[in-house]
């Protein structure tokens, strides 16, 4: 058990744990993974919800991360515990309570199965005493930061020294008034860091001296926090302070709407929400529309009999797999396992090749290179070799063939390396490996004197079959598209800005807000409260050039 005050670095303290014990673990150690708490139900099974985890933010497969599991190779690092229940909630009815009841029956044989926990200390101590505590578990507690480590930290914090004019009363109230209100709003590494932040290059922060309470010193610290924060880092991408206030503040309301302490932002599970019924909608009118054209283009022209029963057939089970994705479990053509790439520019791909053809899947990589060599061949061959030798269609099928063995190369990356942001990147591949053929299709229909209205029922069809291999993709567009005024087009290009900020912390394949209080803070302002300001340096300490 880590427990500590809000802010005190329980999360923090977990990462470092994972980040020290996967450095120094032996191979028959267990692998320390951090999950979040906040989306557990009720009635899931502790094994089955980290098994959802690792299939959803590690790209495991659910029989492989079963397996780890029963063979106790996991050590399940929870994030969370006190931010499961809203206020008021009876303790045994609690989401709280049913978690410590759930991991003291989690045992193998007779033992307990080690697990690491975060909470709260003011809960942890309610749950103690009431007599349901985990059983046999450590108990490390973080203790606030006093006042003169206080002192000394934004003492040392770089650039501070060069605006004494604006710091020294607020370094002397700390050691004046030690157990006073700043003194109390610093005690924590997460308030102390989000200050030092918001006021060491930019800002005065001689206004907190006039705090009256806590809550009045966490206001103005928050709305210059995201101004100091995006002024170094985002403003040259056309990001400005008050945009991200705003689109933050609609992605934290969006986590409120979720309840039971959400605190991850799933790209894929956006389109799920409580609030996304219009984006379901337009996802069901895309597919169904696409269906229709799809039908009415080939229907007329279809041979009578088996033939055209089967392409009716096979039409309607696209479009059903494609409804499919609808459901959060439903059954995926292709699994998110496929979906995480990383950046174009990226090393990873060098290992993510180097894997594919030297690792354990060289042999399933060797067979789907089969058809794509034999189509190759047929094109490029001479004729009297078997092949067309026709130059035009092998340029033109030699992109997808390069794209597909990007798709191939880099499945075999953990999405958790690659990140979030890898997932919207899996799917733009996926719809160009599918785009070059219906391209091919078009162009050799123009030249062919053929027209549009023999190109259109192909392409109808590929977006189909588009949506059937990556409907949490089109959802997930629905969404942004539904939400265009509220949220950047580009999310996660914004979310991955944020997270260069500092506003923003990655874990997995999920990204989290840099804290709960912030999270909760943004969801009340929904506009920042004063604007910043930008004190002149004093002449006396200004650095030379």
């Amino acid at each position: 058990m880590i427990t500590g005050e809000a802010g005190a670095g329980k999360s923090v303290l977990a990462r470092a744990f994972v980040a020290e014990f996967n450095r120094s673990r032996t191979e028959a150690e267990p692998v320390p993974v951090l999950l979040a708490l906040g989306d557990w139900g009720r009635q899931e099974p502790f094994r089955d919800w980290v098994v959802r985890h690792l299939v959803r933010d590690y790209g495991s497969t659910s029989a492989h991360a079963a397996q780890l599991m029963d063979l106790g190779l996991v050590l399940p690092v929870l994030d969370g515990l006190d931010e499961l229940d809203e206020p008021g909630v009876p303790l045994p009815e609690s989401r709280a309570q049913q978690v410590l009841d759930a991991l003291t029956g989690y045992r193998s044989g007779l033992e307990p199965v080690p697990v690491v926990l975060t909470c709260r200390t003011d809960l942890y101590d309610v749950l103690e005493a009431s007599g349901r505590p985990m059983l046999d578990a450590a108990r490390v507690e973080i203790d606030p930061v006093e006042a003169q480590e206080a002192v000394r930290f934004l003492a040392m914090r770089q650039d501070a020294v060069h605006r004494e004019g604006a710091w020294r009363p607020v370094l002397d109230e700390l050691r004046a008034h030690p157990q006073g209100v700043l003194a109390r709003s610093l005690s924590t590494p997460w308030r102390l860091v989000a200050m030092a932040t918001a006021y060491e290059q930019v800002n005065d922060p001689r206004e907190l001296l006039g705090a009256r309470t806590e809550q009045e010193i966490t206001d103005r610290m928050f709305a210059r926090f995201i101004h100091a924060s995006v002024r170094a880092v985002d403003e040259e991408a056309g990001y400005s302070p008050e945009r991200v206030h705003a689109w933050l503040h609609q992605l934290a309301l969006r986590l409120q709407a979720r309840g039971g302490g959400a605190n991850t932002l799933v790209l894929p599970e956006l389109a799920r929400s409580p609030g996304a019924l219009w984006a379901r909608v337009l996802y069901v009118v895309t597919v169904g529309l696409l269906t229709l054209v799809t039908l009415r283009t080939f229907l007329p022209d279809a041979p009578q009999g088996s033939l055209g029963w089967g392409f009716v057939l096979l039409v309607v089970g696209i479009t059903v797999m494609a409804l499919m994705c609808l459901r959060p479990g439903g059954i995926r053509l292709l699994p998110h396992a496929a979906m995480g790439l990383p950046p174009w520019r990226s090393p990873l791909w060098a290992v993510a090749a180097k894997t594919a053809l030297t690792g354990r899947s060289r042999w399933g990589v060797l067979v789907l290179s089969v058809l794509p060599t034999l189509v190759l061949w047929r094109t490029l061959a001479p004729e009297w070799l078997g092949g067309m030798a026709d130059w035009t269609m092998a340029s033109a099928i030699l992109p997808t063939l390069m794209l597909y063995a990007g798709l191939v190369a880099g499945q075999v990356l953990d999405a958790a390396v690659i990140g979030p942001s890898g997932w919207p990147r899996g799917g733009a591949l996926v719809a160009l490996v599918l785009l070059c053929p219906a391209g091919v299709l078009l162009g050799l229909s123009l030249r062919a004197g053929l027209g549009l209205g023999t190109a259109l029922p192909p392409l109808v069809l590929f977006g189909l079959l588009y949506c059937a291999l990556c409907g949490d993709t089109v959802m997930y567009l629905c969404w942004l598209l539904v939400h265009l005024r509220r949220v950047p087009f580009r999310l996660s290009r914004f979310l991955d800005r944020c997270h260069a900020a500092g506003l923003i912390r990655i874990t997995g394949g999920v990204y989290q807000f840099r804290h709960r209080e912030f999270q909760e803070w943004l969801a009340r302002h929904p506009v920042p409260l004063t604007r910043p300001t930008a004190p002149a340096r004093d002449s006396a300490t200004a650095r030379t050039p």
